[in-house]
């Protein structure tokens, strides 16, 4: 199996996309490698949303616990935590307190973090091409990248080596 690496340009003109494609597949890079996004092909995720479902789902789940963990405090230790409600209630604030931050962290986790940059420039309308190659051939699919107009060339992962 051959591992390959993904190297993705971005371009401010369609047109240099186009012929910086044509000039990787007469540098011999086959089509099944090379790959272009148009600024109308841009799905932006609803990263805002996922965060707020991540806040709510932690804040009620975790202060549900919490609350239920209060109510067994007081009946269990009714001497050490007398009050009726007030336990319950302060042990479920704490419990949707940290729900909501690890909700949060979570769901910003789960959200591509590395990707999102590349979708908000296709999304302004730029041009993105990707060439997955081998790692002998990156840095010449950079370069013809950076030669036919991309204003940014990079590999975004590297092939895993083993240890010697």
């Amino acid at each position: 199996m051959v591992q390959t690496t993904t190297v993705l340009a971005l371009f401010r003109d369609q047109r240099d996309a186009e012929t910086a494609v044509k000039a990787l597949r007469s540098a011999h890079f086959d089509s099944a490698q090379v790959g272009i996004a148009h600024a109308g092909d841009a799905r932006v995720p609803k990263y805002g949303y996922n965060a707020v479902v991540g806040i709510l789902g932690g804040s009620i789940g975790c202060g549900l616990i919490g609350a239920l963990l209060g109510l067994g405090m007081t009946a269990l230790y009714p001497q050490v935590f007398p009050g009726g409600w007030f336990v319950p209630f302060m042990v479920g604030l704490a419990g949707a307190a940290t729900g909501a931050v690890a909700g949060l962290l979570i769901s910003m986790s789960m959200s591509r973090q590395h990707e999102m940059y590349y979708e908000d420039e296709v999304a302004a309308g730029r041009t993105l091409v990707s060439v997955h190659a081998e790692p002998d051939r990156i840095e010449q699919a950079r370069r013809i990248l950076l030669e036919e107009g991309a204003f940014e060339a990079a590999p975004i992962d590297s092939p895993l080596r083993k240890a010697s």
